[in-house]
């Protein structure tokens, strides 16, 4: 083996946690607080929520055009505003509404990541 490729491999087995963790399905509801971020992604198939120090990758069910073309979004589940479900989870926009298919809980690196992407 080697030797210089130790440190280059001592750093990704270090890495392999946080890329276990990454991408977890959400099981319940979450309640959302009033600091948010959203970063819009995929063309209307999916966007990253950053909820205070939570971080969620919600992707549709089909392309949901209004969410990249509003600068409002209501994020809400059977009429409750700022419930974020892996299941029933609708997204409002000025422009319409889509039905979410998947909420994934991610890092905050991988949300960082994906916000200097779309600043590109």
């Amino acid at each position: 083996m080697n030797p210089r490729l130790l440190p280059f491999l001592l750093l990704v087995a270090s890495l392999v946690p946080l890329a276990a963790q990454a991408g977890e399905p959400v099981t319940a509801c979450v309640s959302l607080g009033n600091d948010q971020e959203i970063i819009r992604a995929g063309g209307g198939e999916q966007f990253y929520l950053r909820d205070g120090q939570s971080h969620y990758r919600v992707a549709f069910r089909n392309s949901c055009a209004p969410i990249t073309m509003t600068p409002t979004v209501e994020i809400s589940t059977n009429g409750q505003v700022g419930q974020l479900c892996p299941q029933d989870t609708k997204v409002v926009t000025k422009r319409g509404s889509c039905r979410v298919s998947t909420v994934e809980q991610i890092t905050a690196d991988e949300f960082a990541v994906r916000k200097r992407r779309a600043r590109q």
